[in-house]
């Protein structure tokens, strides 16, 4: 009796132990793969970027000046990125929708003067824009550019259909040295000397911080190829008027907003930028904005697949910049980056950049909210 006891007590024990490794295995099998979980094996610090949210400043009130974005400006000197991305498409993205006009539409309505402005320095330099960004790139490597180099390298940029970072050389020349010479015709001085008084974000705060922490170019990491993918035009203007308080939503014309101040400010005075900027890089208009834009889509019914097309379509635009900013950062490992972009695309972005194994997001609130030594705080501050 003793001995049939004992053995069915090892028969119970065995299966005790047959039945917990098997739902071991059966959690590893399931585990799902995650790139984002080994950061903490990294043997080295992570790549910081800052994703920075921004009104566009060509929509802001005809009060706003540029000397109002100094106590961004400074702060972000402090910072000091090693690479900064804009918005602007990348010069490879705006000559291969030109090429590719017959499918994607004319490029123009996505880049025209960056596409007109290249095709001429192209004309001028017998180059192509692929040849042009080859020795751009070479000669970006040069220590201690001189001003004729300076004004060569502005002048592949714009062959390149890099206009911004023909901007940052520009920026970096005297006055006296923005001339016509080695390249640069009287017609693109003209351009670029009009360039660096663009009322947008990429000319004004990144062009302007590349040249000021000595960086030799800013790359785009905009997309508009996904664009083949939007729904018809005409369709989706039809479907958002049949579902009632869409376009309010979208227009941010609902209570959660209107709570907001910020949220419909122009930029009239000094005291509004930092304000805005907070609202703008905040969790809780990440949370409000993407709600009313892109989840209002996807809860319609009205809408049905126009809706979830929409959202593929940005979804897929913010994905191609969150793979332009990694590319671009792969050479600075352990650095720093900032990438400027439409407040709305901040929180799409910034999730598909935790994905990747290298890189650490840096919070935009606590570099607005820090006290760097020089650096003036608001209009009090002018």
């Amino acid at each position: 009796m003793k001995m049939i006891l004992r053995f069915k007590k090892i028969i119970f024990q065995s299966s005790i132990f047959i039945l917990v490794n098997l739902g071991i295995t059966q959690a590893q099998q399931t585990k799902v793969f995650d790139p984002a979980g080994f950061k903490q094996q990294l043997g080295l610090a992570q790549t910081k970027v800052m994703v920075l949210g921004i009104s566009h400043l060509d929509a802001a009130s005809s009060k706003f000046k540029l000397a109002w974005l100094d106590p961004l400006l400074c702060r972000l000197r402090t910072y000091n990125p090693q690479v900064i991305l804009t918005e602007a498409l990348p010069g490879e993205q705006v000559i291969g929708l030109d090429a590719y006009a017959a499918y994607h539409g004319d490029a123009g309505k996505y880049a025209g003067p960056t596409l007109n402005m290249a095709k001429t320095a192209q004309s001028e330099l017998h180059l192509s824009a692929a040849q042009a960004l080859t020795k751009a790139d070479s000669l970006a490597q040069t220590t201690a550019l001189n001003s004729t180099q300076r004004r060569y390298l502005a002048a592949l940029f714009v062959a390149a259909a890099e206009p911004f970072s023909a901007t940052v050389q520009w920026m970096r020349l005297d006055t006296a040295e923005r001339i016509a010479q080695d390249g640069m015709s009287s017609g693109l001085v003209k351009r670029l000397n009009a360039f660096t008084q663009l009322r947008n974000e990429i000319t004004s705060i990144a062009a302007r911080l590349a040249a000021d922490v000595g960086l030799e170019r800013v790359f785009g990491a905009g997309d508009h190829a996904s664009d083949i993918v939007l729904p018809d035009h005409d369709d989706m203007t039809n479907a958002v008027n049949a579902e009632p308080g869409l376009k309010d939503s979208f227009n941010h014309n609902t209570p959660p907003f209107r709570a907001f101040p910020q949220d419909t400010m122009k930029l009239s005075d000094a005291s509004q930028v930092m304000e805005v900027l907070k609202w703008k890089n905040s969790a809780r208009f990440a949370e409000l904005d993407a709600d009313a834009q892109w989840l209002s889509m996807l809860r319609s019914t009205k809408m049905g697949r126009l809706g979830r097309q929409r959202v593929a379509a940005w979804e897929a635009q913010n994905l191609q910049m969150a793979v332009a900013i990694r590319e671009a950062t792969a050479a600075i490992a352990g650095g720093r980056a900032l990438f400027v972009v439409g407040a709305a695309h901040k929180p799409f972005v910034e999730a598909y950049l935790r994905m990747f194994m290298d890189i650490e997001i840096v919070s935009v609130n606590d570099m607005l909210n820090s006290s760097p030594a020089g650096c003036p705080f608001g209009p009090k501050d002018f």
